[in-house]
């Protein structure tokens, strides 16, 4: 499973990292899953391949894993969409409605086969603390 911040997108008016999501969600899903999940560093693929070069090509020793002709495939990404809704009420008060969706791919068939939602709202007196 690969979970990052590349097939995540912010189409919502706030300034909301991703990553920050992502890596929380990766983490709380690697402890959940015991073992019994393999998560694909994909994001950290520039440094797995440096060091295979360097032990390919002797700069270092081998280690004590066994080589492989590639690095892990995925069967599985995460991917998800942020959006948001505002409004200012008649007695000046903003809010702002979140929404992110997320969606577990099968990477070989291209098919949904899991789907979540999570929705949060911010209300404040001004707009100021949307700034």
């Amino acid at each position: 499973v690969i979970v990052d911040e590349v097939y995540f997108s912010n189409e919502s008016t706030s300034r909301i990292n991703k990553k920050l999501i992502t890596d929380r969600l990766r983490i709380q899903l690697n402890r959940a899953a015991l073992g019994r999940m393999v998560f694909v560093a994909r994001h950290l693929s520039k440094m797995v391949e440096d060091e295979r070069s360097m032990k390919r090509d002797g700069v270092v020793d081998g280690g004590t894993i066994r080589k492989t002709q590639a690095t892990a495939g995925a069967d599985y990404r995460l991917g998800g969409t942020i959006t948001s809704l505002d409004a200012r009420a008649s007695d000046g008060t903003v809010s702002r409605y979140h929404q992110i969706a997320f969606e577990m791919i099968d990477l070989e068939y291209g098919t949904i086969v899991w789907a979540n939602m999570y929705e949060f709202k911010k209300m404040a007196a001004e707009d100021a603390v949307y700034r």
